[in-house]
């Protein structure tokens, strides 16, 4: 007689955790991804797409745990998905006639690499750099971007 649940009482912690969990780290780190994924595809639409689909992906469940490096992996997963899901025209070798004024070649590395998901050595060839130099340059963007804080 007790296989029946009382409608008044709540689902059970196992029921309710996964989507809870998952609505909470978009609550918390859907801008953060949004963002990301619109450094890489910039139409908003197809970014919309691809932020549903890393929430409701079973790689994020992955950080319903209470990591302490939950943001760490929203980063990654935001960016394979982002990069995986970019039109094939756009895999070709790097450019760099795009180059903002302000930007310089630390950041112009940085951003072919993690951006465009161009590798050390794409980067190197296109750019006459040796390989080292390229690792140098994305060094030095990470050391002086990055917060006093850390």
């Amino acid at each position: 007689m007790g296989a029946l649940k009382p409608l008044h009482q709540s689902p059970t912690a196992e029921e309710s955790t996964p989507s809870a969990d998952c609505l909470t780290l978009y609550d918390r780190y859907g801008g953060l991804a949004y963002g990301l994924i619109l450094q890489i595809i910039p139409e908003p639409e197809q970014a919309q797409r691809i932020l549903i689909d890393l929430f409701s992906s079973p790689q994020v469940k992955v950080y319903t745990e209470f990591s302490n490096r939950v943001s760490i992996g929203i980063i990654r997963l935001a960016r394979e998905k982002a990069l995986a899901a970019r039109p094939p025209a756009s895999t070709k070798s790097p450019t760099v006639s795009t180059i903002a004024v302000n930007d310089t070649t630390d950041k112009l590395v940085f951003d072919l690499s993690f951006y465009k998901g161009h590798t050390i050595d794409e980067i190197a060839d296109k750019m006459h750099l040796s390989r080292a130099s390229v690792l140098t340059k994305i060094s030095s963007y990470f050391k002086h971007y990055r917060p006093s804080q850390l």
